[in-house]
């Protein structure tokens, strides 16, 4: 298996969406990561709030890294289905935290949830499938549409 995700690592292997959101982890246990998105005016929406575009890559950001924190960094994956309920705006000047968990840990699907709070108000909830694939089926190419 490959090396679990580690905090060191992330912040070398930032890809450039991921380090213009600008989103920090900032802890991780096996299946369990906090990660932060700061709150940036390039993040806010017209009505000058977090916009929910960038509360749910947060969402997506932090249960990759759950599940790299099991299946380690090199396992190639996908989302498969996210959903997000916003369950209240998320106000500057404060940060996002989101608390992503690995519920089910299947040999193909990945399922869990992250839970995104602000100034310690419960802003939004995700729930994520991702697809492990094996190495090979990311080199084919499907059918064209």
């Amino acid at each position: 298996m490959n090396a679990a995700l580690e905090l060191g690592q992330w912040e070398r292997q930032r890809n450039g969406f991921v380090q213009l959101l600008g989103l920090r982890l900032e802890s991780v246990e096996p299946g369990a990561v906090r990660m932060r998105l700061p709150c940036a005016p390039h993040v806010l929406n017209g009505a000058g709030m977090i916009h929910g575009g960038a509360i749910v890559s947060l969402c997506d950001a932090a249960f990759w890294a759950a599940l790299a924190s099991v299946y380690g960094t090199e396992q190639p994956t996908a989302t498969a289905a996210l959903s997000c309920s916003f369950l209240r705006p998320a106000v500057p000047p404060h940060d996002l935290l989101a608390d992503a968990v690995v519920l089910k840990r299947g040999q193909r699907i990945v399922y869990g949830e992250v839970r995104v709070t602000s100034d310690g108000m419960f802003v939004a909830h995700a729930t994520l499938s991702f697809v492990n694939t094996p190495l090979a089926d990311t080199t084919q190419r499907g059918p064209r549409l």
